[in-house]
């Protein structure tokens, strides 16, 4: 088992295994900086077509025949001007990074004698070189795998010593598309410790050209979880990282980006991460336009996805009063993964509840889940909203209740989630709802139950009805439980007093008044 999910099973859940509490979540999508575009050769078309595609571009197109015209010319160390005419005209060639002349490049053979090459003495030839490499490492995973296979790397890491920084820095850009193919490529560097060289020039460098793609190259080397970097790789990274975060906002940003890949891949280190970077992610994220502030919202957001403690010392710094802002950021990553942190912190304990809704969050996130906003964003914020109903007490529940949290997770439920496991959270929540509801009923809270009357009123039954006939297991049987409080009665029931309903959004009168500052009540 892994060690991190037994710790968190530990907590939150009130005798509920994770998987069914469904309650704090990780999320490792990633933004990759890599210019590949992931155009992945087997996802677009079989080997046998490429393959023809680029017989007859060699054959047929201007660009291809003169790729294949240029390798004589390479592999003639006896003509130098000539050859470094050669490979400058080879990069021109391959400048665009298109899939076709970096494969025609790769059919024509020179890749051998280019990584003989590297080792020229002339600093001309070997920065064009570099170049031409970077070039064809940026296109496909094979492409990229042909240039390691080509015994590439290891005399590209010999010119992170040039004293020459355009090699040094071109060395670097091929180094890191290396890294960040993907995992088995990026362990073959660990196994030649480039991490280590890397490591040491973010100390010792002064360029800042360089210092940004050393940092960027940095952060490749983490992006990968299946299977993540050694815990020793992570902990030396981020023994370094803790003294060399630049005010240089590229690299402050590229740094940020591998302190977060290292969050996301383990919860052994978060302790140490909400230490040493925690303080300094906080002043990130009151700086609306600086881009580190995306991966110093992720960071913290898994840092909430762990234990009790962990969440309480997030919150301790202030996370609150910044995400309120965060959840108006102009850029919808930015507001997706507030609301992603909020889910996480909802699902903790009844006082860190009560401190998200004293902070007036839960009417930010009803309006977000409510807007036009980017599905994802509506997503998380609604799911913010189930985690208070689910995980929070009965109390919790009817404030949610009677403050426009139903209308707003119908708004998000009555379209494809695409994830089961969020369809789960959605009806958890909502029978959840529909219980305290009753209660209140019975209390003469309310006259009639207003989970009910929204859910009645959004036609709800249309969508369980799919949901039963659902091939999970756990949905289908969880929608005829839901179904299962609804009789005839219920259908012909008319909408009770403060319920209204327009559109495709659903909303009702709020019943009580946002929480004082003096704190929510118990």
């Amino acid at each position: 088992m892994d060690p991190g999910k037994g710790r968190l099973s530990q907590y939150k859940y009130k005798g509920r295994d994770e998987e069914s509490a469904r309650g704090k979540r990780r999320d490792f999508a990633v933004k990759l900086r890599k210019d590949k575009r992931e155009q992945k050769h087997d996802k677009r078309r079989d080997l046998e077509a490429f393959e023809h595609e680029v017989e007859s571009f060699i054959q047929n197109d201007e660009v291809g025949q003169r790729i294949m015209q240029l390798r004589p010319h390479i592999e003639n160390d006896a003509h130098p001007e000539n050859q470094l005419k050669a490979l400058v005209d080879l990069r021109r060639l391959l400048a665009a990074t298109r899939e076709l002349p970096i494969q025609a490049a790769i059919e024509s053979g020179v890749l051998d004698k280019l990584v003989t090459l590297l080792q020229h003495p002339d600093p001309e030839v070997q920065y064009e070189v570099a170049w031409i490499l970077t070039n064809i490492s940026s296109g496909a995973s094979h492409q990229t795998r042909a240039v390691v296979e080509s015994q590439a790397c290891i005399p590209l890491c010999q010119l992170l010593s040039s004293p020459v920084a355009k090699v040094k820095d071109q060395a670097c850009w091929c180094l890191g598309n290396i890294a960040g193919d993907g995992a088995e490529l990026r362990n073959m560097l660990l196994g030649i410790d480039a991490l280590e060289t890397f490591l040491q020039m973010l100390v010792t460098e002064q360029d800042a050209d360089l210092l940004r793609n050393v940092s960027w190259t940095i952060s490749n080397f983490f992006r990968w979880k299946s299977p993540p970097a050694p815990l020793e790789k992570m902990h030396r990274a981020l023994e370094v990282l803790k003294t060399s975060m630049s005010e240089d906002p590229e690299v402050l940003s590229n740094l940020s980006w591998a302190v977060c890949y290292i969050a996301e891949s383990t919860e052994e280190f978060l302790d140490l991460i909400l230490h040493q970077f925690g303080a300094r992610f906080m002043q990130l994220l009151a700086l609306p336009d600086h881009d580190a502030q995306l991966p110093a919202i992720r960071t913290m957001g898994s840092i909430t996805a762990g234990s009790d403690e962990q969440t309480e010392a997030v919150i301790s710094m202030g996370i609150l009063d910044v995400l309120k802002s965060l959840l108006a950021s102009q850029k919808v990553h930015v507001r997706k993964d507030a609301c992603w942190t909020l889910s996480n912190i909802c699902a903790g304990t009844y006082e860190q509840i009560n401190m998200v809704i004293d902070h007036n969050l839960v009417i930010s996130l009803v309006m977000l889940a409510q807007s036009t906003d980017s599905f994802k964003v509506r997503l998380d914020a609604a799911w913010s909203l189930c985690n208070i109903i689910s995980q929070g007490n009965e109390q919790h529940a009817a404030y949610l209740i009677l403050n426009h949290a139903i209308a707003a997770i119908l708004t998000v439920f009555s379209q494809d989630l695409g994830d089961p496991k969020a369809v789960l959270v959605f009806m958890d929540a909502l029978e959840r709802a529909i219980i305290v509801g009753d209660t209140m009923v019975r209390r003469e809270e309310v006259q009639q139950n207003p989970t009910k009357q929204l859910m009645i009123e959004a036609e709800m039954d249309i969508i369980l009805i799919q949901y039963c006939e659902s091939e999970n297991d756990d949905i289908s049987k969880k929608a005829e439980d839901l179904m299962g409080y609804f009789d005839a009665d219920d259908e012909e029931e008319a909408l009770g007093p403060g319920v209204q309903a327009g559109g495709n959004a659903f909303s009702f009168g709020m019943q009580q008044p946002p929480p004082t500052s003096g704190g929510f009540n118990l």
